[in-house]
Parts: structure tokens; sequence; C-alpha cells
């Protein structure tokens, strides 16, 4: 690892060295005198319009590109918001060049006539940051996921979470509108990197900030993907079929259909190699997703707009298969005051789904000043389940417990959720009223058959008086219906200050009902009724909410307060063995949040935001049923919970150097918690587990996020350098054996990516991380636990042919120091693939072999206050592809 580390810095350093010869400067004013900030400088070729670099202005509006020594003609433009461009000319560049004062005009173009940009890197528009897909080096044949990796700040975790500069993205739009959902997940999947003109990043609004214009408040980020509007008026069509070794399958289409306003896309695919969409990439790199899954979809996509007042952002309608085999070993060690416990397990599953969605938006204006939004959408799932398992619990080496169980699970889902929204902008600026009606209605049925054999032992010998044995056929019903009002009205006290006055009216109704039947051998079907498992619920809570916010929305700072109460009413009724429970409480409340943003300049930020509020605790954890449904664990309620509070702060720094190619950002944040609900549990002398719920005070988290950006540039190289690092502290106090242990865990994650390309030669990306997590214990029979993880990977693309000849090699390695016996600590994967595009780059062959050496493996280790977990799990290996690919795309009557 010592040799990758050297590596690294060795092309660091190469890099540093490489400057350029010759600056091109200037100072930029507009026609008032003023300087322009964040005017965007490109430096361009005059037979191609090729880019060759690009600078921005300061605040004092100076700026500086530096470039080698350049025997043909260029052209310098210059752009800026609100002002006409500036173009000069230069027939040779060989020495530096200071061009004075510029000043920009508003109705006339300087010097020559304006030359077509084709490639605008990065651009500012208030708090919007804008990259121009173009200006991103991917592979041919990318998805738009391909485009974020590539940007900086942004990262995709395993899980394919994403987070701009530490921030989470949860929406993905398409022009502005969501692509069949707004996580986005099928949109990153599926659309070809190519058609895409740029990426916009800005801070997600909630409906009530979208339809009346109020500046964002969110901590997220909403990643909005414009397509090229040359591409906005024809057909975009790719499909693919793959076959290969051991019966690996791939097949894919995606049709998109654009005209204006107008846009269909019809996808669909079938493979059993965990893809999850129809990219035509979707299988580079290494697959997290742990099982092996057969999974089909087809899907259709409609927006429109249909006149002046009424617009269609989204008609999706969606069907998905799925059979997932899944398979994990598991040790799991769980400290006690005076001795561990080790739970060794394994399991299998094999799960079949399908699903039916429609999600739709409607948006009507019927006058200038008013909008309608109505969204309802709609689920169907069905499902099929079949899990096997088996675990054995010791202390000491001495065998306690052991269990094998089979479950066969078949299930209904439906959910319907018709959601309005209205706005009102008033003639006085600022005024505005806003209303909402949020709808859920879910029902769920369950049929388990459960068939169990659990023992118990002491000194080695079973305790038959022990023994559990469950042949039973569970059937549930639950009906969850949720309705939520809020009005808001928001007066202007001047031009930078408003108050908003807020109602908040929440209905949610709960009914739960379990029947457990056991076997009768004497008829051969389950007809005994067990009293001791079966129940049923019924949960009414009505909550209402009044708030008042103040807002101070200036070019500068932005700064909230609002400060709130929440008036509850709780009736529960329960039947639990026979035995009826209730509970009615009232409560009162309160809340409050306080937020700023000030802005250093239009690139540069600071937000801070603090807010408080109180939790109930859940109707499970208050009502003094027992419940057994478990062979090994039996829980409790208790009624004497009290209700918790938790204060979190946040502050968040960005800063997006243009002029240096620079991004660098931290993220802070502390939670408190006060009365926080935990587990008041113990083990009996057969390692049974006994759970019922307390109050704690005091547990509390920390978490800082940092990382920067930069990228330098010569010729036809590029390099660009992300280092980043994570720290987080937690202190969690509980209960176990009826005693109070504490725990504090640290967690370290420093890492860097590197991008380099020579243009339509080569791109390396190598990539490290370290993950270092140490937990200190107090009153437990271990003091301290740690465990520090390593990843390597290293995705090398080279080109030959002007591109159409593709080889790529995505190499992967991973480390633990500390894991359970029996678990492989460390593995290799790899990649491989060459693909060929021809017939006028319409069609792609394809080979690759995926997990080279076979190597593949998802084991983690996972330390928790209360023990430290050891996983393996069943995931693909390697299979060699074949594959064709076919692309026929026609723009304004053009084929392409």
């Amino acid at each position: 690892m010592k040799k990758i580390l050297w590596l690294l810095l060795f092309l660091f350093s190469f890099l540093m060295l490489n400057g350029q010869k010759y600056v091109i400067k200037g100072k930029i004013t507009d026609f008032e005198k003023k300087p322009v900030e964040n005017a965007t400088i490109y430096l361009l070729k005059q037979k191609d319009s090729s880019l060759v670099d690009y600078a921005a202005s300061n605040r004092e509006g100076l700026f500086a590109i530096k470039t080698k020594e350049l025997n043909e003609p260029t052209i310098l433009q210059i752009d800026a918001e609100k002002l006409i461009s500036y173009s000069t000319k230069f027939d040779t560049i060989d020495k530096s060049i200071d061009l004075g004062d510029i000043q920009l005009d508003k109705n006339q173009i300087s010097d020559i006539e304006e030359v077509k940009i084709t490639v605008s890197p990065i651009k500012i528009k208030k708090d919007t940051v804008e990259y121009n897909a173009k200006a991103i080096k991917v592979r041919p044949d990318s998805n738009i996921e391909e485009l974020l990796k590539n940007i900086d700040g942004v990262e995709i975790d395993n899980n394919g979470k994403i987070t701009v500069n530490g921030k989470e993205a949860d929406q993905i739009m398409v022009n502005g509108k969501p692509f069949f959902d707004k996580d986005g997940k099928i949109a990153l999947k599926n659309l070809p990197a190519d058609i895409i003109k740029n990426i916009q990043i800005t801070t997600t609004k909630t409906k009530e900030e979208e339809l009346t214009g109020k500046t964002p408040k969110s901590q997220n980020k909403t990643i909005n993907f414009n397509i090229d509007e040359k591409k906005n008026k024809g057909w975009v069509s790719k499909i693919s079929a793959g076959y290969g070794s051991d019966k690996r399958y791939d097949e894919k289409g995606l049709i998109n259909y654009f005209k204006d306003k107008t846009k269909i896309s019809l996808l669909g695919y079938a493979n059993n190699i965990n893809s999850q969409g129809v990219s035509m990439d979707d299988d580079n790199g290494k697959n997290s997703k742990l099982g092996i899954q057969k999974s089909s979809m087809i899907g259709v996509n409609y927006s429109d707009k249909l006149g002046k007042e009424v617009e269609i952002e989204e008609l999706g309608i969606k069907r998905n298969t799925t059979n997932l085999e899944t398979a994990s070993k598991v040790s799991k060690t769980t400290f006690l005051p005076d001795s561990n416990l080790k739970t060794d397990s394994e399991n299998r599953a094999e799960n079949e789904r399908e699903q039916y969605t429609l999600n739709s938006t409607l948006r009507i204006k019927p006058d200038t000043i008013s909008t309608i939004s109505f969204s309802p959408s709609f689920s169907f799932t069905k499902s099929n389940n079949f899990r096997t398992g088996n675990s054995a619990t010791f202390k000491n080496d001495e065998l306690l417990n052991k269990s094998q169980s089979s479950t066969v699970t078949d299930s209904e889902n439906n959910s319907f959720s018709p959601n309005l929204h209205y706005a009102r902008k008033f003639r006085k600026k600022n005024r505005s009223f806003y209303a909402d009606l949020i709808t859920s209605i879910q029902r769920n049925k369950n049929n388990n058959l459960i068939n169990s054999g659990t023992l118990f032992f002491e000194n080695g010998v079973e305790n038959v008086a022990k023994r559990d044995v469950r042949n039973q056929l569970s059937q549930s019903k639950n009906q969850n219906n949720n309705y939520s009002f809020n009005a808001k009205y928001t007066e202007p006290v001047s031009d930078s200050v408003s108050v908003t006055m807020s109602m908040e009216y929440n209905s949610r109704n709960s009914v739960n009902e379990r029947i457990v039947n056991d076997f009768d051998t004497a008829t051969g079907k389950y007809t005994v009724y067990n009293l001791a498992l079966s129940n049923s619920s019924d949960e009414k809570n009505n909550q209402l909410s009044p708030e008042i916010s103040f807002n101070l929305d200036k070019k500068m700072l932005k700064m909230w307060t609002s400060l709130g109460l929440n008036l509850t009413d709780l009736n529960y009724h329960s039947t639990f063995n026979g035995q009826n429970y209730e509970l009615q409480r009232n409560f009162a409340l309160p809340k409050y949040n306080f937020g700023l943003i000030y802005n250093f300049s239009q690139t540069s930020n600071v937000s801070i935001t603090n807010l408080s509020y109180f939790n109930l605790p859940s109707s499970a954890n208050l009502i003094p049923y027992v419940d057994q449904s478990n062979p090994l664990v039996t829980y409790k309620g208790n009624p004497d919970l009290k209700n918790s509070w938790i204060n979190s702060t946040n502050v968040y720094f960005n800063n997006y150097n243009i002029q240096k190619n620079l991004n660098y950002y931290f993220n802070f944040s502390f939670v408190y918690n006060n009365n926080n609900t935990t587990n008041y549990s113990y083990y009996d002398d057969s390692g049974k587990q006994f759970v019922t719920y307390a109050n704690i005070s005091g547990n509390k988290s920390v978490n800082f996020i940092a990382g920067l950006g930069k990228t330098y540039k010569w010729e036809d190289h590029k390099l660009n350098v992300r280092p980043r690092s994570g720290f987080s502290y937690s202190f969690n106090k509980g209960f176990i054996n009826g005693q109070q242990f504490t725990g504090n865990s640290y967690n370290f994650s420093p890492g860097i990516n590197l991008t380099y390309e020579k243009k339509d030669k080569i791109t390396i990306k190598p990539s490290y991380s370290i993950n270092y997590n140490f937990s200190g214990y107090q009153n437990y029979s271990i003091e301290s636990i740690k465990n520090t993880s390593q990843n390597f990977s290293l995705e090398l693309t080279n080109y030959f042919f002007k591109t159409n000849l593709v080889f790529e090699n995505d190499f992967e390695y991973n480390t633990s120091s500390n894991i359970a016996p029996g678990f492989k600590r460390d593995f290799y994967f790899l990649n491989s693939s060459v693909s060929y595009t021809f017939f006028k780059k319409q069609l792609t062959a394809r080979v690759k072999v995926y997990d080279v050496l076979n190597q593949n493996q998802s084991v983690t280790r996972t330390i928790s206050a209360s023990g430290v977990e050891d996983r393996e799990d069943l995931i693909l290996k390697r299979y060699v592809m074949f594959s064709l690919v076919m692309k026929l795309n026609k723009f304004g009557g053009k084929k392409k």
C-alpha cells in the first residue's frame, strides 16, 4: 500500500511541475465601469472553436489565463450574465498579453463577430452551479451517473447515496422534471451522457418554495440534467443484447422522444447480473449489490405542456419484477458486564417481487399569480419470500442455545397518495399564500408459514422444559391512513423582511391485526388458535401545529427563525393475549428552528442552522404487553417513558474559486439527545434476551466532513485532485443486564481521488481511502476494540483509432485489519473489457470479463455501542459477457 501512495504523490508532483509559459490577463467592467465578477473567459482555437483553456473573473473583475505558445489563430471570448459577449483575435501567442480594462456593453459586441462557444465548463448563477457536460470526459456510451462521478465534490457510495460537497442530493431531475421518480435512480442508470448539455446543482426546494419563489432553506441538493436543445427535437434509441458464461444474460432497450416541451421515454431491461437499469455500461466496476438478482422492467414516462395554463410535469408508469437470492454468514459478539456472548448464524433466502407504480404531477395556472399542483401516485406490490436460517449462541465457548427456522411469506401492499398544492403570489412583492393537502393511504396483507425449533442448554445438556417448537400460520393486516392539511400566509414587513404565519393539522390512523394458528395434527390444517401470539391494535393520533416565522432575505445575508407548538392527542387501543390495553395522552410540545446563510461572494458562503424538537415514543414501546413472537427475544413495553428531546446544530462552508479551478468545503454537525428511548435488556442463563425500554440522557454525536478539488491543465493533459476526509465521534449510554454502560466511538476516514486525462488517448482514475474505527467501553468485559479497513481502486481506459477501440480495466483491492476467524480479510477485484464501435458509430461490439480473478466478496465489520458484527454475504462472481449495442439517434430530421 505504501508503494501506491508514493505513486500517487509522484503523479501529483509531476503535474505541479508542468505549468504554462504565458499569461493573458485583463480587467472586466460593465457599462457603469463596475467590476464584473464570475464572467467566464474562454481561449479557443479559431479553426474549430475547440477549447484551449478558460478562467473566471474575481470580485475585482480581474482574470488570467495561462497557456503555452500557440502558432495558430485563437479567439478570446468573454461571457457575462445580462451583458453582451466580448471577443478578440490573436494570430499567434508567443508572449504574455495584458488586455487592460475591458468594458462590456448591453447592446453591442466588441471587436469581431460573435463566436459560438461549444464548451462552457462552469458557470455560477445565483445559488446554482452549472457544469457543461461536454467538458466532462467519460467513457463512450456512459450514462449520466458517470458525469456526476467526475464533478468535484460529488460522491456516490455503494448504496447509491449521492452527496454534493457533503450535502445529500435528494432530487434528480431531467429538464427540470422528474424522470419516473424524484430519487432519479432510473434517470441516472438509463439516460446517455452524450445528450446532456449541462448539469445544474442547486439547493432543494420544498413545494412551497418552488411555487411561491421563496429562498430555499434545505440542507440538501437537487441535481438537474438539461438535454441539449439540438437533441431536444428528435429521438434517441439504444438497444443492447448480451449473453455470457454461466447462462448470464443482459438485454436492454431505451427509446427517448423529445420535441420542445414534449418528452416520451420508453425503457425496458431483463438480466441476471444484478444490473439495476438499462444503461449500456451499468456493469462497469464492482457491483455492490448483495445476492444474485434476476430482474426485469418496462416503463413509460411522459411530460408535456398542453397550453399556457396546463402542464403535465410527470406521468410515469412502470412494472418491475425481481428474483433475489441471498445468503449470509454472521458472527456477532455481544458485550456484557462480566462476559461476552457470541452468536454464529447462517441464512439463505429467495424473494420474488412484482410491482406496478404510477407517478404523476399536473400543474395548472388559472391566472398569472396562482398555481395548482396535483400529484397523485399509486403503487401495488406482490411478493413471495422463502427464508431458512440457523444460529448458535455461546458464552465462554459453552453452548447456550441453537435454533433452526424456515419461513414462507406471501404479501400484498397497496398505497395511494393524492397530493394537492396551491400557491398564490399577490401583487405586493413577497406577499403570498400557500396551502397543501397531503394524503397517504396504505394497506398491507401478509401470510407467514413458520416452522422453527429452538433448543436451550444448561451445562451442555438440553433443558427440554424450555424447548420452543413452532409450526404456525400467521396472518396479518395493516391499514395506515395519514392526512395532513397545511396553510401559510406570508406578509412582507419591508423589501427584505417578512413574517409567515402557518397552521398545520395532521391526522394519523393505524389499524393492525395479527392472527396466529398452530398446526393441528388431527385435521392436518392450521386451525388451533394461538391466543398468546395473536393481537390487534387501533391508534389515532391528531396533531395541531401553529407556527410563526421571521425571514430576512438580503443579497449577502439570509436569516430565518421560527417558533411553533405541537398540540397532540394520542389514543391507542390494543388486545394482546386476550387482554385489553388503553392509552390516552395529550401533549403541548414546543419547537424552534434558526438558520442563516452568509454569502462572502457569489461562489462562497457559510450556513448555520440550529433546530430543536420533541419526539413521542412509539405506541409499541409504551404498551406493557409481552411479545413472544421471536423465540430468542421477548419484548415488553414501558408506559412510563418520557418524550425525547433532540437538538441539532449544523455549520457548512463552501467556496468555489473558478479562477483557480479550486473547490473546497467542510460540514460540521452536532446532535444531542435528552430522554432518548433505549433498550433495557438482560440475558438469562440460556442466552435468551428480554427487552423493555427506558429513557436515557446525554447521548450525542459529532460529524465533520471536508473535501477539496483542484484541476491542473497543460496542453492536452488534465489532472484533477480530490482529497477528502471525515471524522465522527459518538457517545452512547445504554443498559445491558440491568447495568448502565457507556461507549465512545471514533471514526477517521481520509481518502483521495485522482483523474488524469490525455485527450482521446488515456484516462487514469486512481483512488485510495482508509477507514479507522476505534471504540472504547466502560462497564463491559472488554475495554476497547478497533478496526482499520483500506480500499484502493484504479480505472484505466485506453482509446485507439479515434476512440473507436476502447480498452477498459477496473481494479480494486480491499483489506481489513481485524475480523473474526473464518472471514477473509482482503481480496482483489478486476474487470476487463474491450469494445469496438463501427458502422458510423451506430454499432458497438463488446467483450467483458467480470471479476477476472474470481475473488469478489462482501465481508464487513460493524462496531456498535453494544458489540461487533462480522458479516459475509453471497455476491456475484466471475462471468464472461459478449454483447452488441445498437444506437440510432435522429435530431431535427437528421440521423446521427
